[in-house]
């Protein structure tokens, strides 16, 4: 009787330690944004999405704020996407964040405040959304208060970015 329970408690245990494992791996969301994901080639983007550079791209209705000189950068590492930012207006922040809510309710956002140089405050709104490959971002102000992103950036960028920070700051 004795060993019948030891079985059983290790069976329980390892269910709960390897099922949740699996469930997770099985869960989790590959992140999309107009057909672009994390890891996608050129050929793969051009063919789901459209000619690059993608300067006519809406994302919710809202079209890119710099038409002219092109409201989406896209930069490619090892020829598949690393990073997709879609730079867009303010006013229409609450109709991409809804969007973006509607598609992955599980975003977190965080509310801020902000100061300009003029000490005028504004109320900042940064969501994140995380994936196997990357993360989905959208801020309401991204260096300035006149510009919107939202962003799907690859776990080896942001790896990349945070090393190159930690050097410059060395050099103080």
């Amino acid at each position: 009787m004795k060993r019948l329970i030891v079985s059983l408690l290790m069976a329980l245990t390892v269910s709960a330690v390897i099922f949740p494992a699996i469930l997770f791996c099985e869960d989790i969301e590959v992140i999309e944004i107009k057909g672009l994901k994390i890891g996608m080639t050129k050929e793969e983007i051009e063919r789901n999405v459209g000619k690059l550079p993608l300067n006519n791209i809406t994302i919710a209705g809202v079209r890119g704020k710099y038409d002219d000189s092109g409201p989406v950068i896209i930069k490619f590492y090892e020829g598949k996407l690393d990073v997709f930012m879609f730079s867009f207006d303010p006013r229409y922040f609450d109709d991409i964040l809804e969007a973006v809510k509607n598609k992955y309710p599980t975003i977190g956002c965080d509310n801020s405040v902000v100061t300009n140089a003029m000490g005028a405050s504004f109320n900042q709104v940064s969501c994140r959304l995380k994936d196997q490959s990357g993360s989905l971002s959208l801020s309401k102000f991204s260096n300035n208060i006149n510009t919107s992103t939202l962003s799907l950036i690859s776990d080896r960028w942001i790896k990349e970015t945070a090393d190159k920070q930690k050097e410059k700051r060395k050099d103080l």
